[in-house]
């Protein structure tokens, strides 16, 4: 295995880690409609940016570069409404699924600027894809267990230290399984605008993580202008939980330092071997987190079926992972 693999490889893990234990600070805190958490998540990501910004070279912030914040920030606001109806765990699976799928799309066909990149062993590539594919599938059948959360200030209080939510309905969950779909494309496009600055722009620098700060000025002005229009809709009155603000900074710090690991993997790793790996294996993180740690995984058969789609989505990245050279096993 050579050096660049290598590094490569440990960004990956990194990536997977941090990415996969961003939710864990808000644990018990009621983040109601999501809206205040990803503006100050956002907060937190740009201040970590701006402070590895002095230890790396960035490239003048560049308009297209800041779309990939903004495809972030768009998703991101989306992500709690779509926990609550399917579980942290279930959904974030589905909505990396989604990314992997259109991720390895756009670079192994080109589309949308990114340079085509075609593995040694294309068939094993595809098939990789799919296994994934089916892990996620298995996972739409999981059922979960409203999380139970500390009242926040809105919230009639009952005399108990925590409020459980009701059961979800099934036309709720249903929307958020397909709103994961849209929140996949866009994650999975998430390389698109910083591929078309190194491929079109003369003199563009060539390490992609100089365009790191551009991507955090990018989420933050996002979740700017949502959290505004939030304001606006609520009429000024906005639900804003105090006790979500430090947990959010500390999140949005983590999922920084998981996502200037993502940009080096990808650096280090073909794009095509890279995404869906790293799309894929944070969610893996975030199954143990949500069953030993949220617990709202409940029940041997929704254990079971969790834990067998997690198997199969491990299948189907090592499958993606000796398509490169096959690893001695292809050869």
């Amino acid at each position: 295995m050579d050096g660049q693999t290598s590094t490569g490889i440990f960004y990956a893990v990194v990536s997977a880690l941090c990415l996969g234990s961003t939710y864990a600070p808000l644990k018990f805190i009621d983040r109601s409609d999501g809206l205040y958490f990803q503006w100050v998540q956002s907060t937190g990501q740009l201040l970590f940016g701006v402070i590895i910004s002095f230890f790396l070279t960035p490239s003048p912030v560049i308009p297209i570069a800041m779309l990939n914040g903004m495809f972030y920030s768009i998703g991101n606001s989306l992500t709690v409404y779509i926990m609550d109806g399917v579980g942290v765990a279930v959904g974030y699976l589905l909505w990396n699924t989604g990314a992997c799928v259109v991720g390895w799309a756009v670079t192994r066909y080109g589309w949308f600027y990114n340079k085509q990149q075609i593995p040694k062993y294309g068939f094993w590539n595809f098939a990789g894809v799919f296994v994934i594919c089916i892990g996620g599938a298995l996972l739409c059948f999981v059922d979960h267990v409203p999380l139970k959360t500390r009242p926040a200030p809105w919230t009639v209080e009952d005399g108990n230290k925590r409020k459980e939510k009701e059961n979800v309905p099934k036309t709720k969950k249903i929307g958020c399984l397909l709103l994961t779909a849209f929140v996949g494309f866009l994650y999975g496009n998430f390389y698109s605008p910083i591929s078309y600055i190194m491929s079109n722009y003369p003199g563009a620098s060539q390490d992609v993580r100089s365009y790191f700060l551009s991507y955090c000025i990018g989420s933050f002005a996002t979740s700017t202008v949502i959290f505004l229009g939030y304001c606006s809709f609520m009429k000024n009155v906005p639900r804003v939980n105090p006790e979500l603000s430090k947990p959010s900074i500390v999140s949005g710090v983590i999922y920084g330092i998981g996502m200037i690991s993502f940009f080096t993997a990808c650096q280090n790793l073909d794009q095509i071997i890279a995404y869906p790996i790293l799309s894929k294996a944070p969610g893996i993180i975030v199954s143990f987190w949500s069953i030993l740690f949220f617990k709202d995984i409940q029940g041997a058969r929704n254990i079971l079926q969790m834990y067998g789609g997690i198997l199969v989505t491990v299948v189907g990245i090592g499958i993606i992972s000796i398509s490169k050279t096959g690893g001695g096993i292809l050869n």
